[in-house]
């Protein structure tokens, strides 16, 4: 797509981008120190305006800190959002080293923060850790709902297959899954399966074929429980974590 095809929201342009992804088109308000998230074309509209109605009904619960700040509407069709500087997780963890302690504050901050999202009835649908963020203060944030289900409807956007429960997608334990699967990653450096082809993943997953964790220790328990469906809630797992 060229320069001058990008919808860009008025008075940003390239030197604005911060992300790019299937959802649409991010910039960086440095005015405000927020984003601005638009959509490539109308038909990406659904997904944007599926996030904004995800945002309206966290906050009305009340927000949490570990989910982006919704600020508001921007020009009917873009939303506006709280700018985490460090960006995304997996991008920070290719590059920086972080230490065992900083990784399980990750960990417990995410699923507590999910634990919130179950409860204002919505299903995140894709959660890896492209889509965890962490801010200037290095708190986890968990963001990007453009494909994520409200009041059980139906899912905008399929997660990997590295992270893909091999049962109802329209359910906490669909999360609490793919949660195993990123803090597999944040605490390996690698994705479950890394290399693998889609479709042997799926299959050794519908099998309960799951990478070997048993030298990762406690988190090893924590992230097989995951996968095994061991959490009957995200509020359960929250617990375990801080017991470690």
């Amino acid at each position: 797509m060229a320069d001058d095809e990008i919808p860009f929201p008025p008075g940003f342009g390239v030197k604005d981008i911060v992300a790019w992804g299937s959802t649409g088109l991010v910039v960086l308000d440095s005015a405000t120190q927020t984003v601005i998230k638009t959509p490539f074309d109308p038909e990406q509209d659904a997904l944007i305006q599926r996030e904004r109605e995800i945002y309206k009904r966290l906050v009305e619960r009340g927000k949490h800190p570990g989910t982006l700040s919704y600020i508001g509407e921007v020009n009917g069709n873009s939303i506006r959002l709280e700018y985490a500087s460090n960006h995304d997780m997996r991008s920070y963890l290719k590059q920086q080293g972080v230490d065992s302690g900083t990784r399980l504050g990750w960990m417990i901050q995410i699923a507590d923060a999910l634990a919130f999202v179950h409860d204002a009835g919505i299903i995140h649908g894709d959660l890896t850790s492209t889509n965890v963020f962490l801010d200037d203060k290095m708190n986890a944030r968990l963001a990007d709902f453009a494909g994520s289900s409200i009041d059980s409807s139906a899912l905008l956007i399929h997660v990997t297959p590295s992270h893909e429960y091999p049962g109802n997608l329209l359910s906490p334990q669909g999360d609490i899954f793919a949660l195993g699967s990123v803090f597999y990653e944040v605490t390996t450096g690698k994705r479950p399966y890394a290399g693998l082809d889609d479709h042997i993943i799926r299959s050794k997953f519908q099998k309960g074929d799951f990478p070997d964790v048993s030298s990762l220790g406690g988190l090893g328990h924590v992230i097989r429980t995951c996968w095994d469906g061991g959490y009957e809630d995200s509020k359960i797992l929250v617990k375990d974590l801080e017991s470690r």
